[in-house]
């Protein structure tokens, strides 16, 4: 836990540097149950990645991947309320339908406990297999972003914290101060309710509050961990009880209580509706990862682009939210599958995003130490991001074990429950507790 723990401090350290500020398509998959074809020597794998900015960019690379390699991708893409499902009915088939998965820490361990992708310690190994200059631009611990007993599962792709976003256009119309934003969460209610003005079709705050995917439980975490919440017990240990503690009650007012201020619906908000509702200025603040910056400052897409702030939280910990990619356990072409994984996570795709604005959250070292970085990145973005960094932030926010599917689902239904009035926060988070508990008992994680 320390270890992972350690790569968004170390990221850190090459961020002060000076952070923040192609090519053809592939071929689409249509149909995911689809095998892995193999033409002659001509390999075709099959990749399927959870849709945002940057993953939408990326396929813009894959014909010069197939260039540069011979071998084809033919990917699916689809909105990450959606892709957790996808992915893993087609991982968990005995003819599994993937070459190569994207993965978020709320899925790993469902990933791994099913056994359903393999250990990337051989390939590391191999010197063969291995780009030299690919390594060395990857530090230790983004290495070991998933890792169980000493094996590493998964190739990060990139690296995001929990931030506000905030319009200082709204703020300053609306008497607040758009230099010094909130940055405790009692602040961002108090500015959401001096903001909020449905009678004019403004709203101070959205985020993601659909049980759909448990997309709440994600917004729900970045709130637990800015209380003060953790699944480590003071010895660095996990401790499963802490789910049903005082800063879990604290984390759901906070939840129930913004929704007072969003707009009507924001019931059924994914980070898609909640983006969208901030960069059209419909609402005035937003919660999410900074993964989602280069959306907002976006000019083609965001109305807000101009106006725009960030902030860190002051109090608690953030949450680190890294994509990664995986190597399906039963691929018939892992060689190549190993080509694909370091391609994409190499330098020049990486530092090509990074110049078009589209990735904000690199994970190379040899990019984050890049003389111009500082170029490519928004400032308050940086100073936002680094303290999010700097802070101990917390990459296992959904400790990897199979568990974590069903804990989430009943989560998500005990925090709807009292954002409608349903249940008081107290008494849904007592009965949360217990249940894992039981849960837990049930699959002999726990005695």
């Amino acid at each position: 836990m320390k270890k992972k723990r350690s790569l968004a401090i170390l990221l850190t350290a090459v961020l002060v540097t000076g952070l923040l500020a192609g090519c053809g398509n592939g071929d689409k998959k249509e149909d995911s149950g689809a095998d892995t074809k193999k033409d002659g020597d001509a390999v075709t794998l099959n990749v399927i990645l959870s849709e945002n900015d940057q993953t939408k960019d990326l396929l813009n690379y894959f014909d010069k991947f197939k260039e540069e390699t011979g071998i084809s991708i033919n990917y699916e893409i689809m909105a990450e309320s959606s892709y957790m499902d996808k992915m893993t009915l087609g991982m968990s088939a005995n003819n599994q339908q993937y070459d190569i998965v994207m993965a978020s820490p709320a899925t790993l361990g469902t990933l791994l406990d099913g056994g359903w992708v393999q250990s990337l310690e051989p390939y590391l190994a191999d010197s063969e297999l291995t780009d030299a200059d690919w390594l060395a631009g990857l530090s230790d611990s983004m290495l070991s972003v998933a890792e169980r007993d000493g094996e590493r599962y998964a190739v990060p792709y990139n690296m995001g914290v929990n931030i506000l976003y905030y319009n200082k256009a709204m703020f300053k119309e609306a008497g607040l101060d758009p230099e010094n934003p909130p940055t405790t969460l009692s602040d961002v209610l108090a500015a959401a309710e001096k903001l909020n003005d449905p009678d004019n079709g403004k709203y101070g705050i959205s985020f993601r509050a659909t049980r759909e995917g448990n997309a709440n439980t994600f917004l729900w975490a970045m709130l637990w961990m800015a209380c003060g919440g953790s699944w480590e017990d003071s010895n660095g240990e996990l401790d499963f009880s802490a789910i049903g503690g005082s800063e879990a009650v604290e984390a759901t007012d906070y939840f129930a209580q913004f929704h007072q201020y969003s707009p009507v619906g924001i019931s059924s908000y994914g980070y898609e509706e909640a983006q969208l509702a901030f960069e059209q200025g419909l609402t005035s603040m937003w919660i999410d990862t900074s993964l989602l910056a280069s959306n907002i400052l976006n000019k083609d897409e965001s109305n807000v682009a101009d106006d725009v702030g960030f902030a860190a939280f002051t109090e608690g910990h953030a949450i680190g939210s890294p994509w990664m990619f995986l190597m399906a356990s039963k691929t018939e072409h892992p060689n190549e599958a190993w080509q694909f994984l370091q391609y994409v996570s190499g330098y020049d795709v990486q530092m090509e995003q990074v110049k078009s604005g589209i990735q904000t959250g690199p994970v190379r070292t040899d990019v984050l130490n890049d003389p111009d970085i500082g170029e490519y990145f928004n400032t308050d973005l940086a100073k936002a991001v680094n303290y999010g960094l700097e802070h101990d932030p917390i990459s296992n926010y959904f400790p990897a074990i199979n568990e974590m599917t069903e804990i989430r689902s009943l989560l998500a239904v005990k925090i709807a429950d009292v954002a409608l009035g349903k249940q008081d926060s107290q008494k849904a988070i007592t009965e949360l507790g217990t249940e894992v508990k039981d849960l837990l008992k049930r699959d002999g994680v726990i005695k």
